[in-house]
């Protein structure tokens, strides 16, 4: 009887540990440890919603519908039905929201050279951007370059020709190195014809409201996360090579109860490129100093992408190049309030002129 009773407290352990496996292995992201309950990524090509009929192709698949959790790899072609919607990481912070009947793909996911492929339809990016992570959106008879942190709208219109609407930030036009677009402009470009004239903000149509609306609940998502728990999960993540601070000007976290990843920064005083406030930020977790004060990442003395020369990376982190420039304002008034930074919280202190530590 005893012998039973041990062998059926040992079957129901073993059935509670796997169900566990397998609920951490749903929509393809794993925890990797049981002190990890948030997951950490600092990749593009994440699919963090969908809804509708959203199909994928590419090299590597047989072709299929879309689900949340997949992820979008270069070649994968992206195609969204009458219904279709889906949202897709680009570079920590940024992201790329396809309306119905819209199809693309990417054709660079590195984060200092993210480049894709809208093929038709129409798409909102949310976007963090500055001089050396840009984010290039080829059209079938246009290309544009997102130069600034913003909000754009861009479309493959039924001639071909690709169109580009800056709600907030800035763009350029392919090889009209001298064109820019700047918020409440749009810009139609057929080869070498290019038309760009200004267009009404206030009139948002299905993927704008959805878009905008999207932002609003990623940005609470951000104002929950937990201390405790997404502290050990920082430092796991840190501790074996998944993130660091060079590249990029934040993570990816996976928050398992709202099932979406949201935008951690690592500046403070961040807001979103729609205007809500980041109530989390790296700051808030208290890491370890070492952390903060990492050394650069090894032959750091500036390399070339995509034709042009990154600086150094000894002279200032991503996220402290584009502090100054973060956005705290709402796109609807069209308002400009690029500021300099607030203070960090009481507990972090300059360390010189650019590195922080925390107070342990």
């Amino acid at each position: 009887m005893k012998r039973n009773l041990i062998s059926g407290l040992a079957f129901t352990i073993l059935s509670v540990l796997f169900s566990g496996f397998v609920f951490t292995q749903s929509n393809n992201k794993t925890v990797l440890s049981t002190g990890d309950l948030y997951v950490i990524s600092a990749k593009a090509g994440g699919v963090n919603y969908v809804e509708g009929k959203v199909v994928v192709t590419g090299k590597n698949k047989k072709g299929g519908y879309l689900l949340k959790g997949d992820t979008v790899e270069v070649g994968d072609k992206v195609s969204t039905g009458t219904d279709g919607k889906a949202e897709i990481l680009l570079n920590p912070g940024s992201y790329i929201r396809l309306g119905e009947n819209s199809s693309f793909e990417f054709l660079t996911t590195s984060l200092d050279d993210l480049r894709l492929k809208l093929n038709g339809g129409s798409a909102m990016l949310e976007v963090i951007a500055d001089d050396d992570f840009r984010i290039a959106v080829n059209t079938p008879k246009a290309d544009f370059s997102i130069i600034t942190s913003g909000v754009y709208r861009i479309s493959v219109l039924g001639d071909g020709s690709g169109q580009i609407a800056v709600w907030k930030g800035k763009a350029r036009i392919g090889d009209f190195n001298e064109t820019e677009i700047k918020g409440g402009r749009e810009a139609t470009v057929n080869g070498g014809q290019v038309a760009i004239e200004k267009f009404d903000r206030d009139e948002k149509n299905a993927l704008e409201d959805w878009s905008k609306s999207r932002a609003k609940d990623l940005a609470k998502v951000n104002s929950r996360l937990q201390r405790p728990d997404l502290r050990n999960s920082l430092i796991s993540g840190f501790g074996s090579s998944r993130w660091n601070m060079y590249n990029s000007f934040g993570l990816w976290v996976f928050d398992q109860s709202f099932g979406s990843y949201c935008f951690l920064p690592f500046g403070y005083g961040w807001s979103s490129p729609y205007g809500y406030s980041y109530g989390r930020d790296i700051w808030y977790f208290r890491l370890p100093g070492v952390i903060y004060n990492q050394p650069p990442p090894s032959g750091g003395g500036g390399n070339k992408t995509a034709g042009r020369t990154r600086i150094n990376v000894n002279s200032s982190m991503p996220y402290e190049r584009i502090q100054t420039k973060v956005s705290r304002g709402s796109i609807d008034g069209g308002i400009d309030n690029s500021q300099s930074p607030t203070m960090p919280p009481a507990n972090v202190k300059p360390a010189g002129n650019r590195r922080r530590v925390i107070n342990q």
